[in-house]
């Protein structure tokens, strides 16, 4: 949570020092979500010491929590939908909630992992070699509103492989980073002591699958970011994927036990069906990171009008 706070200080005073008409609003919007981290570290830290001390939950920690995980939903889509202003803002949405289903040294995971999809986006944006691509922009400049014409939509080079090899490891990354999701008893219910510690399986279960979650959006975000700057097409990239994910399905199909221990069984059976399963997911998430990126909502007055 400090990381966080120290990284949005940084991004907010170089925010001020480049934008002469940097609104209100939108300082506003940073300092409440900066709030937000700092609510959740107060309510992750007295949670715990209330635990300790055999007390229970208490009931403010308690409606902190969830006002936090419903507001890091609507939050960004109050942002800018500038390329870089709207990824800031949904990482500091995501790490409010990660903060508070957090046990321990795992909520470095989506800072880090932020951080190095930030570096992709700097590093794809400075790879643009190709003649159907006119102009390069900084990334400063782009906004995610923009939506090109298919007539603009170029053809497969050999780079977009790369990016859809890329995308295929990064998002294996964040399947794991969080835990082992084939094994239920890599996560401990402790995660979820901030919002209720009354069994509750299906409550719990959502709330760990929204943990599990968030390091998936924050990738498919930046890759929204990705095809934005490379003007790639998502049809393409989804039949690239396809190709990646059975190749390596075909490979792990060969790798299937029938024989030996049941863990041995177990774990070449789960890693068959988490490539398969891959490119259904990938749809999904690559739904929710559009709305999130592109989607702008207004608390009073018309909506501005970009020209």
């Amino acid at each position: 949570g400090l990381l966080v706070l120290l990284l949005s200080l940084c991004v907010v005073t170089s925010l001020l020092k480049r934008k002469d008409h940097f609104i209100n609003e939108e300082l506003l919007l940073h300092l409440v979500q900066m709030l937000s981290i700092v609510l959740s570290m107060y309510v992750v830290y007295t949670t715990h010491d209330s635990l300790l001390k055999k007390q229970g939950l208490p009931l403010f920690n308690q409606i902190i929590s969830w006002i936090t995980l419903a507001s890091s939903f609507v939050l960004p889509l109050l942002s800018p939908t500038s390329l870089f202003e709207r990824l800031f803002s949904i990482l500091l949405s995501s790490m409010s909630a990660y903060l508070l289903l957090s046990t321990g040294y795992e909520a470095l995971f989506p800072l880090v992992l932020s951080c190095l999809m930030f570096v992709w986006i700097q590093v794809e944006q400075e790879t643009l070699r190709q003649p159907s691509v006119s102009y390069k922009q900084k990334v400063t400049s782009l906004q995610f509103t923009c939506s090109p014409d298919i007539t603009q939509f170029r053809q497969l080079y050999l780079d977009d492989v790369r990016r859809a090899f890329f995308l295929v490891f990064f998002l294996v990354t964040a399947f794991f980073g969080t835990g082992n999701i084939a094994s239920i008893n890599s996560f401990d219910l402790a995660s979820v002591y901030c919002f209720l510690t009354v069994f509750s399986p299906f409550m719990m279960g959502a709330l760990m699958m929204w943990k599990i979650l968030i390091p998936f959006v924050l990738v498919m975000c930046a890759f929204e970011a990705v095809q934005l700057t490379t003007q790639l097409s998502s049809k393409r990239l989804f039949l690239m994927v396809l190709i990646i994910s059975d190749i390596m399905a075909l490979h792990f199909f060969f790798l299937v036990k029938d024989d030996g221990s049941w863990l041995d069984i177990g774990t070449s059976i789960s890693h068959y069906v988490i490539v398969m399963s891959m490119t259904i997911v990938l749809v999904f998430l690559n739904g929710l990171a559009h709305l999130l990126t592109t989607k702008k909502l207004e608390l009073c007055g018309k909506p501005k009008s970009h020209l």
